[in-house]
């Protein structure tokens, strides 16, 4: 481990001799500014020394480049590097697709050569600040911090959130009983907004539209940003029909917001949603589930987005997985066809309740209790 500098720490990666050194000027009187060449020394530097809290990289570089030094931190094991800010360093020859391509990689930020001192202080700051929050989370509590990650920008429950909460809820659906639905949103064309009108744009836009959701899911549910401009949602004891209304509901109203930007020019946003109700006597973990719920949500954006493609690998409720709150549910929407076969199992599960009201109340109410008890044990 590396013994802690006096000032935050940022690693400025460029195969130019004149921008790292720019870039030390600007940034040296408040932050300790280590270099680095190209990719791979980058990388040395990054898996060495766990000080780095920040990195500035140029896309166009020999040995390794800034988006495979991009695909080598997201997709390392260790979540320091996992969740790092990288500030891509962009130049003329950086076309709006590179900068997609970047972001679809991983990439936190953007800014353009030649870069003012100013705009170049803005992104460390705000990128130092949030990097020295998520380590006093670590620090300070790291088993809460992995359960309940809260996403900055929306105030939500962050990826590592989502699945142990999602996979706690199967583990208990699957002893207990019950019904529920995934579903994945994206944002679409976000990131063509996020490159267009910049960071601090594209964090209020998700920041609106994650408060928005908010009020859309009932307590029991689970909700998540999961990405740049992903969502994802865990909808216990719904029916997937009414996850179906809920989504077509959600597709409209984001669809007739309008963001108003400073240069006074509007926005509209759409989004594209898959949802999918697995099959609950299925041995698949949550991670499994989410992958295909994937597939769904990929269908509606190829489509054209700005809609929600479904699918259910469990068409019919079984015994087993019968509980009194997704019976309550389906009651609630009209949906007895599909308990109609279910009735004995119902009956099984209310008899200890019903049977501790019939101790204390006694009379005819006992008598008939009696009765229903007679009839699910024939």
């Amino acid at each position: 481990m590396t013994a802690a500098p006096d000032k935050p720490r940022i690693l400025a990666v460029d195969d130019s001799r004149v921008m790292r050194v720019a870039i030390r000027k600007i940034l040296g009187k408040d932050y300790d500014v280590i270099e680095a060449e190209h990719g791979e020394d980058a990388w040395t530097l990054l898996i060495n020394d766990d000080t780095i809290q920040v990195v500035f990289t140029d896309l166009s570089m020999p040995y390794l480049d800034g988006y495979g030094l991009l695909d080598r931190m997201r997709n390392s094991e260790d979540p320091r590097l996992q969740e790092m800010p990288v500030i891509i360093i962009t130049g003329k020859e950086d076309d709006d697709q590179a900068k997609q391509q970047a972001l679809e990689r991983g990439a936190s930020d953007f800014i353009s050569k030649p870069f003012e001192s100013v705009q170049l202080q803005a992104r460390a700051k705000t990128h130092v600040s949030f990097k020295q929050t998520s380590n006093k989370l670590t620090n300070v509590e790291a088993k809460l911090e992995r359960q309940a990650a809260v996403d900055e920008v929306t105030g939500l429950g962050g990826q590592r959130y989502f699945c142990k909460a999602a996979d706690d809820s199967l583990a208990y659906i699957k002893r207990h009983g019950g019904q529920y639905v995934l579903v994945r949103m994206d944002l679409d064309n976000f990131n063509q907004i996020f490159i267009k009108n910049g960071k601090q744009v594209a964090d209020s836009l998700l920041k609106t539209i994650g408060q928005h959701l908010a009020k859309q899911v009932r307590q029991d549910d689970m909700l998540a940003r999961v990405g740049l401009s992903k969502f994802a949602m865990f909808l216990r004891d719904t029916p997937l029909n009414t996850a179906e209304q809920c989504a077509e509901r959600l597709i409209k109203t984001i669809a007739s917001m309008k963001f108003k930007l400073s240069n006074k020019e509007v926005l509209q946003i759409t989004v594209s949603m898959g949802l999918y109700e697995p099959d609950l006597d299925a041995n698949t973990d949550i991670k499994t589930q989410i992958e295909t719920t994937e597939q769904y949500l990929a269908q509606a954006i190829n489509n054209g987005g700005n809609r929600w493609v479904s699918h259910s690998d469990s068409p019919t409720l079984t015994a087993e997985h019968v509980n009194l709150e997704t019976a309550l549910a389906h009651i609630r929407q009209g949906n007895t066809d599909s308990l109609a076969k279910q009735g004995n199992a119902l009956l099984a599960r209310v008899l200890p309740v019903l049977d501790l009201v019939g101790t204390q109340l006694g009379g005819e109410i006992k008598n008939l209790i009696d009765k229903l008890k007679q009839h699910s044990s024939n």
